[in-house]
């Protein structure tokens, strides 16, 4: 491209910047920034985010933070976006009085935090068991906007669950449908896990019986129902997976070995069979690794 006498531009710049944060080769991609630079192209916002994701990418969160203080010294803005990859650098790295810290930074400049910043924090602080102060930036979006998503819903949903506050978390489940607010398989399946750990497996099993559940969904019926002996319905739920084409996969072969281990191993052997018909699985492999 120089070559044939074309100089690159920002955008050329920010293109071969990104590529190489996107296979870990950042320091390599600062040093193409330095070089953008020295040959007088000033990179745009865009060229640096790519940079600040790099760094947080391989948790370099001191290196990114000088990123961000070098744009404004060079007098490119830092957007949003830009702010919030530094914030969910930051919660990957459980530091979120850092995340924190810069989220004031970033409405002090003017800039409003969208949902995917306070998803980014309320995830984060849930992670790290601080759910109270997770809940105050629920509030706060309620009040104050943007007003929280499905997937905001959904990660205090099970950030409460985790922290033990079971009643409080299904009253949150059952704001959400109130709300309106379109509930996705991912979700429910949260509810459904945490449901069958607290045994309220009647209950449970009406949620599941109205929805179109997933590999996830039936599999975590299925151990349920296992833990309690309940081999009938362990019976009826992998039948049920099988006429619906439901792949083998880790889990539900974790559970048919489990199966076969307490006297279970004919009908561990006909689950495999259907199973390997259905989805064309290699039965060979998987008989060998379930000693049938």
């Amino acid at each position: 491209m120089i070559g044939r006498g074309i100089s690159p531009d920002a955008y050329t710049f920010s293109i071969l910047i990104y590529a190489m944060c996107k296979e870990g080769m950042v320091k390599m991609a600062h040093a193409l920034l330095d070089l953008t630079i020295a040959r007088g192209v000033e990179p745009n916002t865009v060229t640096y985010n790519s940079l600040l994701d790099g760094y947080c990418l391989q948790n370099q969160m001191d290196e990114a933070t000088k990123v961000l203080l070098s744009m404004v010294v060079r007098g490119c803005e830092p957007n949003v976006i830009s702010y919030n990859i530094l914030i969910n650098g930051y919660c990957k790295a459980k530091k979120m009085d850092e995340s924190m810290q810069i989220c004031k930074d970033m409405c002090s400049k003017g800039l409003t935090p969208n949902v995917i910043t306070y998803n980014l924090l309320i995830s984060g602080l849930c992670k790290v068991m601080r759910v109270v102060k997770a809940q105050e930036l629920f509030k706060e979006m309620q009040a104050h906007g943007p007003s929280p998503d499905a997937y905001t819903y959904t990660i205090l949903l099970d950030g409460l669950f985790i922290n033990g506050s079971y009643e409080e978390a299904m009253r949150l489940f059952e704001k959400m449908k109130n709300d309106g607010l379109k509930t996705n398989i991912v979700t429910y399946n949260i509810v459904i896990n945490h449901m069958c750990k607290s045994n309220n497996l009647d209950e449970v099993k009406k949620l599941f019986d109205s929805l179109t559940p997933n590999n996830v969904t039936y599999n975590t019926m299925v151990q349920r129902f296992f833990q309690n002996n309940e081999i009938d319905k362990v019976d009826q739920l992998l039948n049920d997976m099988i006429d619906k084409d439901f792949s083998l996969n880790a889990t539900n072969t974790s559970i048919i070995k489990d199966l076969q281990q307490v006297g279970q191993k004919l009908n561990s052997l006909v689950w495999l069979i259907k199973f390997c018909q259905s989805t064309k699985v290699k039965g060979t492999v998987t008989a060998v690794e379930l000693d049938v």
